[in-house]
C-alpha cells in the first residue's frame, strides 16, 4: 500500500513539472526565435537497486517498477516559420545554425535576428543591446553616418557599396550539448561552433517554435494525469486507514 503512495506521489511531481515546462512554452508563443522545451521521463529504479537502503527487501516486489521520474528536459530545435517585418536589419536563418551575440563575457547562440544600430554604429540585439558578433567573434560596427546597410543571403553586410562585415553564422554537431542562457539563447558547452550553411533572409524574423493548440492539449493531458495520481493517493490513504482500524479492533 505504501509502495503505491510513493509511485502516485512521484507521478504528481513529474506532471507538475511537466505543466511548468508547458506553461513556459505558452508564455513564449510569440517570442521571436524561441524553441519549445519538452519534458521527458524515465523509469525509476526500485529501491533495492537505487543504492544503499535500510531494512529487509520483500522479494515479492522485485518484479514491480519503481514508477516514473524526470529524465531530462530537451529542446526542440525545429525551425519556426518566418514573417516579413520590412526592417532590413532583421534577419531569419533558413537552415540549421545560429547567430552569435556577446553577453556577460560569453559568446551565445541565438535564432533571434532582430538588430538595431546605436549612435556609434554598433550592431546590437533588440532585446537587451548585446553586441552582434561577426566572423572571428568580433563585434560588428558600421559607419553611423553612412548609407543604410543591407545584408545578403550569405550574411555579408554592405554599406556605401562595400562589404563592411559579415555575420557569424555557426552550428554545433550535437544540440544536446547546448545549455540555455536566457530566453532563446544558448551556450555551446563542449561543442565547438563551426561555420553553418544557413541562408540569411533579410527583412524577416523567425517565429516561435511553439504551437499553442498543441501545448494546450498537452497541458490538459498533464493536468489529468496529475489529478488521477492525486485521486490514487486519496484512495490508498483511505484503504490504509481502514486497514489500521480493522487491525486495531482485533
Amino acid at each position: 500500500m505504501i509502495y503505491g503512495l510513493y509511485q502516485s506521489a512521484a507521478g504528481m511531481m513529474v506532471n507538475e513539472y511537466r505543466q511548468n515546462v508547458i506553461a513556459n512554452n505558452l508564455a513564449n508563443a510569440e517570442t521571436v526565435g524561441f524553441k519549445r522545451q519538452v519534458a521527458t521521463f524515465a523509469e525509476r529504479l526500485q529501491a533495492s537497486e537505487a543504492g544503499i537502503r535500510r531494512g529487509a527487501n520483500d522479494r515479492r516486489m522485485d518484479g514491480l517498477t519503481g514508477g516514473i521520474w524526470l529524465g531530462r528536459t530537451d529542446i526542440d530545435f525545429s525551425e519556426g516559420g518566418v514573417v516579413n517585418t520590412g526592417n532590413p536589419l532583421d534577419v531569419a536563418l533558413d537552415g540549421p545554425g545560429f547567430l552569435m551575440v556577446a553577453s556577460e563575457g560569453y559568446q551565445l547562440l541565438t535564432r533571434d535576428g532582430r538588430m538595431i544600430t546605436d549612435r556609434d554604429g554598433r550592431l546590437l540585439a533588440v532585446t537587451d543591446g548585446a553586441p552582434i558578433l561577426g566572423q572571428g567573434g568580433t563585434p560588428i560596427r558600421i559607419n553611423p553616418h553612412g548609407s543604410p546597410p543591407s545584408i545578403d543571403v550569405d550574411g555579408r553586410i554592405h554599406q556605401d557599396g562595400v562589404e563592411v562585415a559579415r555575420l557569424a553564422i555557426v552550428d554545433v554537431a550535437d544540440y544536446r550539448t547546448l545549455a540555455q542562457a536566457g530566453t532563446g539563447r544558448y551556450i555551446a558547452g563542449d561543442s565547438e561552433p563551426v561555420e553553418a550553411d544557413a541562408r540569411v533572409l533579410s527583412g524577416y524574423v523567425e517565429r516561435s517554435g511553439v504551437q499553442p493548440v498543441r501545448e494546450l492539449v498537452t497541458m490538459l493531458e498533464a493536468a489529468r494525469a496529475y489529478q488521477i495520481n492525486a485521486q490514487m493517493i486519496s484512495l490508498q490513504d483511505q484503504g490504509l486507514g481502514r486497514l489500521i482500524n480493522e487491525v486495531a479492533r482485533v
